[in-house]
């Protein structure tokens, strides 16, 4: 019967001590593989900022394009490049021109 008992003991420990290993081990590759997404995570979120501040740039640079363009469109661009390269007048309109200069 002592033989009994010693080998039940044993067991024990063993499996004690394979459970313990294998918690080591587990909670090991737990931490690890948390610090590897908490990296990226990091990453994602530099990543995320950058893109933030070139959407806000394009935003601006097409709010611009926009602007510039009803310019182009309106009356008095179309009449300022009329009487500043064609040389247009308005009827009833006088054209002096400076031979002066």
């Amino acid at each position: 019967m002592g033989k009994g008992k010693r080998q039940k003991k044993t067991g024990k420990k063993s499996g004690s001590l394979f459970l313990r290993v294998f918690l080591l081990v587990f909670f090991c590759a737990v931490a690890i593989g948390v610090g590897q997404q908490a990296g990226r995570y990091q990453e994602l979120q530099e990543q995320k900022a950058v893109l933030t501040a070139e959407m806000q740039a394009e935003k601006k640079k097409q709010l611009e394009l926009e602007n510039r363009r009803e310019y182009y469109n309106s009356d008095t661009y179309i009449e300022q490049i009329a009487r500043e390269q064609l040389g247009m007048v308005k009827p009833n309109e006088i054209l002096y021109i400076n031979r002066s200069e």
